[in-house]
C-alpha cells in the first residue's frame, strides 16, 4: 500500500454535499469503498436546528446525492453506516425528549426507509442511541446509554430485521452518571470498543455479545468528551482535547484497553477527529475544525508526533479507506458547493515554471443590465503550487491592468475574489447586475476590468480573498483583462429594466457627437429642472461634471468636449430624482 508523504503535494479538494441548508456540517462520514461513502449532516450554523438530512456518493464524490430519513422532526442524527450502494443504517435520537430514538434502514439507495424494530429497540423514555456497526449484511450491533441500569445493547444476525438485547450480566455494570458519546466507536475484526463521558473505554472480542471495561485514567470535563482509536486489535490511544488551548490528555493501551499508560503528543494534534490509516502500521490522521485551531495533521507512530499538513479551514469528521482514500467534512457553501472534502495529489509546480499561465479570459456579455450576468472564464489555467498559499483569483479593477506586477497595488482597484487552491485548469466568476457591489454610489455604474491572477508562496491568517493575502513578487502572474459595462438599471440602454413605464416617460437622455469639440444632448423631460452631468470614459473614472437647466418637453443641449481624447464615453444625467445613461463615441 502506497503511503502519503505529508510533504508531498497533497490539498483537500472540495466536494459538493448537495446539502441544501448554508453552513451544513458534516457529523459523520462512512466510507463503505474507495467509491462509495454515506454521510449525515448537523446545524453548522449556530442555530441549533434538528437535521434528518444525509448524502451519498457512488464515483468518489464527484457526485453526492443529498436526501433525508423520513424521521419525526425532533430528532437529529447519532451517525450513519453504509454497507454499500443499496444498504446503510440511519441511528437518530429524539432530541427534544432527550430520550428514546430509531434506527433506520434503505435497501434501495435511499429511495426509501424503514424503521426496524420500532417500540422495541432505544423506545423507552430513558434511552439514547449513540452507535451502529455492521461487520456484513447479517451481524451487526447497537450500543445506547444505560437504560435503566447497563449500556442497552443489541445483537442482530439477520441484517436488522430483529434485535436481542444483550444480557445486562454479560456488560460491567456503569458508573453513576455515566454515558456514551454519538459515533464514538473502534471497530477491528470482530473487536469493537467504545469510550465513555467517565473517561472509560467498553471492549467486546466477540462482535457485542460480551463486554469488559477499563480506566484510562482521563478526567472528561462536564459537556466533553474524549476520543480513542485503535490501529490493531492491541494497539491504541485515547485522548482529551481542550478545544481552547490545544493540548491533549493522552494515554496509550498496547494490551488491547486493559491497560493504559500516560503519553505526551508533539505537534498539532487536532480536535474534531482522529483516524487509523489502513495499510499503515500506525499512520494517524487528525483534523480541527475549532476556533484558531483548524487544519489537518499526520503522525507516523500512533500519535506521539505530528506534523501539520495545513491550517488553511475548520475540517470535521473523516472517513478513511486508505492512505490514497481519505475525505474530511467541512461546511456546505451551497448545494453545489463545498461541505466535504478529498485529500488530493497535486503536480507540484515552482515558481520558475516555464509552463505558468493566468489563463485565457473571456466574458459572455460585455454589457449588462439589471438582473443580467456576466461569466468570466480563464481557460488554460496553470499555476504554481508552493508555499502556504497559492492558486487562481481574480480582480475587478477600474483601468486594464494587464500584466501588472504588483495588482493589488493598482490605484484602479475595486474588488477581489477568493481565490481557488490549487487552481483548476478553468477559472469561472460571475457577477450579476443586482447593485450589490457596483450600485451607482460607492462604486459607480461603468465599465469595469476582470482580471485572473495565479500566485504562490503567498503569506497571510486565515484569508478569504486575495486581497487577505500577502502576494510574493517573483511569483505572481497576471493574465489579460477584460472589459465589461455594467449599465444603471435605470437607463434607457437598459430599455427602463427597473424603472416603470411612466418614470421612462418622464425623463431620457440620448448624446451624439455634433462636431469636433462639442457634444450634442437630446433630452425629454415631463419636468424641467437642474440635472446633473458625469461624463465617464472606458475606464470608469468620472472625467467631467456638471449641472445644467433642463425645460420641460423636448430639448437639446451641447457640452463641450474639447478635453476628452477620441474613444468611448458613457453620459449619466440625474433629473428630479431619475437617471438616465447613454454612450456616445467621440472620434
Amino acid at each position: 500500500m502506497t503511503c502519503v508523504s505529508v510533504q508531498a503535494q497533497y490539498v483537500w479538494l472540495p466536494q459538493a454535499t448537495g446539502f441544501t441548508p448554508v453552513s451544513s456540517g458534516v457529523r459523520y462520514v462512512s466510507p463503505v469503498d474507495t467509491n462509495i461513502l454515506w454521510i449525515c449532516s448537523y446545524d453548522g450554523s449556530g442555530g441549533g436546528l434538528n437535521r434528518q438530512d444525509y448524502s451519498m456518493t457512488t464515483d468518489g464524490g464527484n457526485l453526492w446525492t443529498a436526501s433525508t430519513i423520513p424521521a419525526p422532526a425532533n430528532h437529529d442524527w447519532s451517525m450513519i453506516q453504509g454497507l454499500n450502494a443499496d444498504t446503510a443504517f440511519a441511528l437518530l435520537y429524539n432530541a427534544v425528549l432527550g430520550g428514546r430514538g430509531g434506527l433506520w434502514r434503505t435497501h434501495d439507495g435511499g429511495t426509501s426507509w424503514a424503521q426496524l424494530d420500532s417500540g422495541v429497540i432505544f423506545w423507552a423514555l430513558t434511552s439514547f442511541p449513540d452507535v451502529v456497526h455492521f461487520w456484513n449484511d447479517s451481524a451487526g450491533f447497537l450500543m445506547g446509554d444505560p437504560n435503566p441500569t447497563e449500556f442497552e445493547i443489541y445483537t442482530t444476525i439477520d441484517g436488522g430485521d430483529t434485535w436481542t438485547r444483550v444480557d445486562t450480566a454479560n456488560i460491567p455494570q456503569p458508573l453513576t452518571g455515566e454515558y456514551g458519546i454519538v459515533g464514538h466507536f473502534n471497530v477491528k475484526g470482530d473487536t469493537v470498543w467504545f469510550d465513555t463521558n467517565k473517561g472509560r473505554v467498553y471492549r467486546s472480542i466477540d462482535k457485542g455479545y460480551n463486554w469488559t471495561v477499563s480506566s484510562t485514567g482521563i478526567t472528561i470535563p462536564a459537556n466533553s468528551a474524549m476520543d480513542i482509536c485503535f490501529w490493531d486489535n492491541m494497539n491504541g490511544l485515547a485522548r482529551l482535547y481542550d478545544g481552547t488551548t490545544g493540548a491533549n490528555t493522552m494515554v496509550t493501551t498496547n494490551d488491547g484497553g486493559d491497560t493504559w499508560t500516560t503519553a505526551t503528543p508533539t505537534g498539532n494534534f487536532f480536535g474534531s477527529d482522529v483516524k487509523y490509516i489502513p495499510g499503515t502500521p500506525s499512520r494517524l490522521i487528525s483534523t480541527g475544525a475549532a476556533t484558531g485551531l483548524i487544519g489537518t495533521s499526520f503522525s507516523e507512530d500512533g500519535g506521539l508526533n505530528w506534523t501539520t499538513l495545513e491550517t488553511s479551514a475548520q475540517r470535521t469528521a473523516l472517513g478513511v479507506v486508505d492512505s490514497l482514500h481519505i475525505w474530511t467534512g467541512g461546511f456546505t457553501v451551497s448545494p453545489t458547493a463545498e461541505g466535504i472534502f478529498k485529500l488530493s495529489y497535486i503536480t507540484p509546480v515552482s515558481c520558475t515554471d516555464a509552463n505558468i499561465n493566468p489563463g485565457t479570459a473571456t466574458v459572455d456579455n460585455d454589457t449588462i443590465c439589471g438582473g443580467e450576468t456576466a461569466t468570466f472564464t480563464a481557460t488554460g489555467v496553470y499555476a504554481p503550487t508552493t508555499g502556504a498559499y497559492y492558486g487562481v483569483s481574480w480582480i475587478i479593477s477600474s483601468a486594464d491592468i494587464s500584466g501588472s506586477s504588483d495588482p493589488l497595488a493598482e490605484p484602479s482597484l475595486v474588488a477581489t475574489y477568493t481565490f481557488t487552491s490549487p487552481a483548476p485548469s478553468t477559472s469561472v466568476r460571475t457577477l450579476t447586475n443586482d447593485g450589490a457591489l457596483i450600485d451607482g454610489t460607492l462604486v459607480p455604474y461603468g465599465q469595469y476590468f476582470w482580471t485572473p491572477v495565479v500566485f504562490g508562496n503567498a503569506t497571510g491568517t486565515n484569508p478569504v480573498f486575495l486581497s487577505d493575502l500577502t502576494l510574493d513578487g517573483n511569483c505572481l502572474f497576471t493574465g489579460s483583462s477584460i472589459p465589461c459595462w455594467v449599465l444603471d438599471p435605470n437607463s434607457l440602454e437598459c430599455g427602463g429594466v427597473g424603472m416603470d413605464e411612466l418614470a421612462a416617460a418622464q425623463f431620457s437622455l440620448t448624446a451624439y457627437q455634433k462636431n469636433g469639440d462639442n457634444l450634442g444632448l437630446r433630452i425629454h423631460a415631463k419636468n424641467g429642472g437642474t440635472m446633473s452631468l458625469q461624463i465617464y470614459d472606458v475606464t470608469g473614472r468620472i472625467v467631467s461634471s456638471s449641472e445644467i437647466q433642463v425645460n420641460t418637453g423636448q430639448s437639446y443641449q451641447e457640452i463641450g468636449a474639447t478635453g476628452l481624447s477620441g474613444g468611448t464615453y458613457i453620459i449619466r444625467g440625474t433629473l428630479n430624482g431619475l437617471s438616465s445613461v447613454a454612450k456616445v463615441v467621440k472620434l
